[in-house]
This record gives C-alpha cells, sequence and structure tokens, in this order.
C-alpha cells in the first residue's frame, strides 16, 4: 500500500505525468497538432477547386496546314471553329488576315465558311480577351454573345481589319456559351465573312471534385467537436 502511495504522488519520469491525472501538457500539444491538421485539410478542400486561367494560342492542335478544332481544346466544346497556318496552307495574298490574325508563332483560329462559330462549355467560364483580324473584308463587323443556361449575360460589337490583329477585351463572366457572327464590311481581298482568333484568354470555372464538399464538411465538423472538447 505504502508504494503505491508514494507513486501516486510524483510524475512518471518519461511522460512528466501523474499516473493517475491527466497530462494537461501532452494533451493541450497534441490537441493543437489536430487543429493544425484539420485546419489545413479544410484549406485543401477550398485549394482543389481554384479556377484554371489559361491563354490559347492555337498553335499545339496540329501540325497540319488547317484542322478542325476539337471537343475538349482548353477544356471547353468548338463548333465550327477551325484552326490554320498560313504557310503552311499557302495563302498567296499576304495582305490577308490569315497571315496579320497571327500573334503567336504560326496558327491562329478561324470560323469555318465565314460562318457563325461557337465556344461551349458544361460548367461557365470567364471570356476575358482575345486578337481578332479580318481575313478578306475590310471593317468586318462581328458580334460576341455570351450566354448562361440560354439567357444572354454580354454582348460586344466590334470592327476589325485585314491589316493587324486588333487586342479586345471582353471581360464576359460565367458563360456556358460564347456566340461570334460576322458580317458586313467592304469586300477587299475577298467576299467571306471570316475572321482569325488568337491568343484567347479564358478562365475556366472551378470544377468541384466528387465528394470535395461532403469532405469539407466533416473537416470541420471535426475540428467543431475538439474545440467543445476542450472547453
Amino acid at each position: 500500500n505504502t508504494e503505491i502511495g508514494v507513486a501516486s504522488r510524483f510524475p512518471d519520469p518519461g511522460t512528466g505525468c501523474h499516473p493517475n491525472r491527466t497530462c494537461l501538457r501532452h494533451s493541450a500539444t497534441t490537441m493543437k497538432k489536430l487543429h493544425f491538421v484539420l485546419l489545413y485539410l479544410a484549406l485543401s478542400c477550398f485549394q482543389i477547386n481554384t479556377a484554371q486561367s489559361s491563354v490559347l494560342s492555337f498553335d499545339d492542335v496540329t501540325e497540319d496546314a488547317e484542322a478542325v478544332l476539337a471537343e475538349g481544346y482548353g477544356g471547353l466544346n468548338w463548333s465550327n471553329f477551325w484552326v490554320q497556318n498560313p504557310v503552311l496552307s499557302q495563302i498567296t495574298d499576304f495582305d490577308s488576315g490569315f497571315y496579320n490574325g497571327v500573334v503567336s508563332e504560326g496558327y491562329t483560329a478561324f470560323n469555318a465558311n465565314g460562318e457563325t462559330a461557337e465556344i461551349r462549355s458544361a460548367n461557365p467560364f470567364d471570356f476575358i480577351s482575345a486578337y481578332f483580324a479580318a481575313a478578306s473584308r475590310w471593317g468586318l463587323e462581328i458580334t460576341a454573345t455570351g450566354y448562361r443556361n440560354g439567357s444572354q449575360l454580354y454582348q460586344q460589337q466590334f470592327e476589325v481589319n485585314t491589316d493587324v490583329a486588333q487586342f479586345l477585351n471582353f471581360n464576359f463572366i460565367g458563360i456556358d456559351r460564347l456566340e461570334f457572327a460576322s458580317a458586313g464590311g467592304d469586300e477587299y481581298l475577298g467576299a467571306g465573312f471570316h475572321f482569325t482568333m488568337d491568343n484567347a484568354s479564358i478562365d475556366s470555372a472551378p470544377v468541384p471534385l466528387p465528394g470535395a464538399a461532403w469532405l469539407f464538411g466533416s473537416v470541420m465538423a471535426g475540428f467543431i467537436g475538439l474545440k467543445r472538447r476542450n472547453a
């Protein structure tokens, strides 16, 4: 009996804690570490969903003279857009916007047959800016219209010529469909309503990973539970 009583009055030399008492020092340290881990996991749930910003140069689509712009390029769906390298295509008129519209390396996107072209996505995206030129008409009029769930949110009209790639800001935020329609202008090098587009700056909206919201809720519930236990 005497040995048990003596031992209970002194801390354990290995842990610094009394055998029959809660070690508050070690408990507090452990709780701090758990709080840090849970907070890190909670923040990670948001970092997973960070939006991605990119400039699409269209130089990495093909090595051929021209090709259809495939679904999924840049995480988007493209309708009636092609890409072309005017040198490889052997376009003979060097005043054409197919030449002057090139901003980076050798390729630009263009609307096939001079008809309406679209960019679509299942998730909202931001169309920030791009370079445009007219392929053959002077003063070609282009209308860019942004939609979300079928409702028009934005519209911007502008004119482009064949001699230079014109930089334009749009800032169409949170759209899921972008339509480009061209018309008008004076016939200069040809009758087509083709335009070129290069170095398009597009921000794709954050796409939650499966279970990310559930993970965040579970982490926060654990964090609150620990706080209450220590209260």
